[in-house]
């Protein structure tokens, strides 16, 4: 008898580890505030901000954890001073609308109206991961604004943020170098940097920025990274079923 109920907690514990785990579930999160402070809405010219993401609706970890993320790459993103701890994306908000009228009250003969806009999509969704790009849209004063496109890539079943580490394996970076030789013209036995680029320590180095689509990978260097602002942002291609032998997770 002991032995029957043995096999019978066995045959459960076994059902239990393979039960599905539920799809995450997302809606939009959007949040947006407008400065009275010397605003003109028929020009459009009122200092603005906009965050339009996936957000996980779950209350579990796994859900809790991936909007943790989340909330943190937008505040990376937005926060210009990067001294400052936001609570939530509500409160970033309000704080940059806050900041733009001090400034433009201590300083009104510069005064120019501030924008900044996120804009987030699920760009690729299987079992093994979760791919996210944001188009970011940012201007606080100066010369000019700075977009950028970045991209977050997570495990469904946990919520964990997965690196460049945990989504290819060590072949892709000779890979990745051999292409982007190729497409910048750079000859194979001369220095990465030779043609102007300025990766650090002279030596090729994956984008922080690797997201997926149905039918392709995407690495994408954005202005600064790799090159001068006017040589703009930088991004190589490559066809899913080219890549897929360097994935781990496919």
């Amino acid at each position: 008898m002991k032995k029957l109920f043995l096999a019978l907690i066995l045959n459960l514990l076994l059902i239990g580890c393979n039960k599905d785990v539920p799809e995450l579930s997302f809606d939009e999160l959007n949040i947006e505030q407008v400065s009275e402070l010397n605003c003109n809405p028929e020009e459009e010219n009122c200092t603005f901000i906009g965050i339009k993401i996936p957000w996980a609706m779950g209350k579990d970890t796994r859900s809790n954890l991936l909007n943790s993320h989340i909330k943190n790459h937008i505040i990376k993103l937005i926060d210009y001073q990067d001294d400052k701890d936001f609570p939530s994306l509500e409160n970033l908000a309000q704080t940059f609308i806050d900041d733009y009228e001090d400034s433009a009250k201590e300083f009104p003969e510069y005064n120019i109206p501030w924008e900044a806009f996120v804009d987030g999509e699920i760009t690729y969704k299987s079992e093994k991961v979760i791919s996210i790009r944001f188009n970011l849209a940012l201007f606080t004063g100066g010369a000019h604004g700075y977009t950028s496109v970045s991209y977050l890539n997570f495990d469904p079943e946990t919520g964990r943020f997965l690196s460049n580490n945990d989504l290819f394996n060590e072949e892709f970076k000779k890979y990745a170098e051999t292409r982007f030789r190729e497409k910048n013209e750079i000859p194979e036995n001369e220095s990465i940097n030779s043609t102007g680029f300025f990766f650090e320590d002279d030596k090729f180095q994956l984008p922080q920025n690797i997201g997926f689509l149905s039918n392709k990978v995407i690495l994408r260097y954005n202005a600064y990274e790799i090159a001068s602002y006017s040589d703009g942002n930088i991004q190589m291609e490559f066809k899913m079923e080219e890549a897929k032998k360097y994935i781990k997770i496919l």
